[in-house]
């Protein structure tokens, strides 16, 4: 019964693996051969449509050759050195990709004053106004936070750091960002590490992160998607201490760290779940349930802290906490067509809400039907829902800067960076420079995914190594019903980096072992014909 037992564990979890590598593979297959063919961009400043234009597949093949010809000459390097000489090459390239990102990262922000707008402004605003004693914000469910009150996670922090730096200092924020930008490459280049014991992997995955340009555009954004990556990496990496260790103290800053996450980005539930998918295998696996209790009192830890924070904000300001506009309106204006673009924001949400005076049951119901008829439609019209969500997808993950350089060249126009000026040249004549660069460092990371997923993910392999790869697995298929946002796949973006990497070593490996087995059988051959017996 026991053998039974096992055997039964031990095939769920190799279907876990299977199920991982099969997905995986085909979703970086398809985005692989698009963003091979094709690239999406969205103008600087200016309406949110996605525009699709074909790629050159002939720079994009010399980019990837050029990506793969760095990382065969870092290995011969590697084989030709002592360790003295790896440790130099690891912390001097380490110290080149975070001194570029802070930087850049910091020049970026002093460029120009880029007003928050939307989301930002009503983020930053709220914290602001709660000190001051204004809380309008939280006045009735037509309120911001009474629309998304999950955003009190964020403003709760940014509240803390107002009350040290003074209210209104969005700056502030944006300097943080840049910190953390510089954390966000370090956490990779240590998630690496963990990964493989190869200096010449390390040393790449330092060279390709200072291609990240979404990073360091993104600094200037005041919101929680810097700070979510930050947390998320540091999570990861921490998982990859456990798993050769399984020490409690890596235990308590994943918690920790998956609790900020997902106070500074609700997004961040997908990597929740992806970890408690993982856990649940490796517990029945190895035996272990504390990686399994870490997850469950990370879910308990994160509930109870928002919880908290609403009922904090109940009686500082006197009035009651709401439920927010329900999520199936994001989903229902994710099967929208407008703005000529498939899927993307249109205010839906609260528009739906407002018509039906905010009362949640009402507002589930209408957008429920709406939700009903599109699917209906897509139904009877197979062609058209091919198109929708081929451009849904692509449009955005196929966009190398995921809206980066698009919402941060936004100014007043007496805030504007001077004419001629890099910063401004960057939505001007060189927006497709920029372009060019990153969509060549996209291919290149999705190209190392696809081999990640190939190489890597095996039946017996560690599942929790692939909490990241599960999480991109997820964040793609919720992408897919979601709300459409480029910057919502900026953070899986960022997570591929180690990985891809990765992958791209074990191709390296596995191309290298068939042209030396072939090598080898040509070599044989050639003996066998000018030895007597061959003749």
């Amino acid at each position: 019964m026991k053998d039974r037992t096992e055997k039964m564990i031990s095939c769920l979890y190799g279907a876990g693996n299977y199920v991982v590598k099969i997905v995986g593979s085909f979703i970086f297959l398809l985005l692989t051969w698009y963003s091979l063919r094709y690239t999406y961009y969205m103008k600087p400043g200016g309406e949110i449509i996605p525009v699709n234009m074909e790629d050159s597949m002939l720079w994009n093949l010399l980019g990837l050759a050029a990506a793969f010809g760095v990382l065969i000459l870092l290995e011969m390097l590697e084989k030709r050195t002592n360790g003295k000489v790896h440790i130099i090459l690891r912390r001097a390239s380490l110290y080149m990709a975070v001194l570029w990102v802070g930087v850049a990262g910091f020049w970026w922000i002093f460029s120009a004053d880029r007003v928050p707008e939307g989301d930002q402004a009503f983020i930053y605003g709220a914290a602001s106004y709660f000190i001051e004693g204004n809380y309008e914000h939280l006045s009735g469910p037509g309120a911001y936070c009474g629309i998304f009150p999950y955003q009190l996670g964020l403003i709760v922090l940014v509240e803390l750091l107002f009350v040290v730096v003074g209210t209104y200092n969005y700056y502030a924020f944006e300097y943080l960002c840049a910190v953390l930008a510089m954390g966000i490459v370090y956490l990779g280049y240590r998630i690496v590490s963990e990964l493989t014991d190869h200096t010449a992997t390390v040393v790449a995955y330092n060279l390709l992160m200072m291609g990240c340009l979404p990073l360091i555009f993104y600094t200037s954004w005041v919101y929680g998607d810097v700070p979510g990556v930050f947390f998320t990496l540091l999570a990861g990496w921490m998982l990859l201490k456990y798993c050769k260790g399984e020490k409690r103290r890596y235990l308590v800053v994943i918690v920790c760290a998956l609790v900020f996450s997902m106070l500074v980005r609700i997004h961040s539930l997908i990597l929740l779940v992806a970890l408690g998918i993982a856990a649940v295998l490796y517990a029945l696996k190895r035996k272990d349930l504390k990686i399994v209790l870490a997850f469950l009192l990370t879910v308990v830890l994160t509930y109870g802290t928002y919880q908290g924070i609403y009922k904090i904000y109940e009686i500082r300001s006197g009035y009651e906490h709401y439920d927010g506009i329900p999520i199936v309106t994001c989903i229902a204006m994710g099967m929208q067509e407008s703005n000529e673009s498939y899927g993307w924001y249109n205010d839906y949400p609260k528009q739906v809400a407002w018509e039906n005076e905010y009362d949640y049951d009402r507002t589930v119901a209408a957008a429920m039907e709406n939700l009903r008829e599109r699917l209906q439609f897509f139904r009877e019209n197979p062609d058209y829902a091919n198109l929708f969500f081929r451009e849904k997808i692509l449009s955005q993950w196929n966009d190398p800067l995921y809206q980066s350089l698009y919402y941060n060249t936004r100014y007043r126009e007496e805030l504007k960076p001077d004419a001629g000026s890099l910063a401004a040249r960057l939505s001007g004549d060189l927006h497709f420079v920029v372009v060019f660069v990153s969509d060549r460092i996209q291919f290149i990371v999705f190209f190392g995914m696809l081999c990640y997923f190939f190489f890597l993910v095996k039946k017996d392999s560690n599942i929790l190594q692939h909490v990241f790869a599960i999480t991109i697995i997820g964040g793609f298929l919720f992408s897919v019903i979601y709300e459409a946002m480029g910057r919502y796949i900026f953070p899986y973006y960022v997570m591929m980096f180690p990985f891809a990497v990765y992958g791209s070593e074990q191709a390296v490996k596995k191309a290298g072992a068939a042209l030396q087995k072939a090598c080898r059988y040509l070599g044989s051959r050639k003996s066998s014909k000018q030895s007597p017996t061959g003749r």
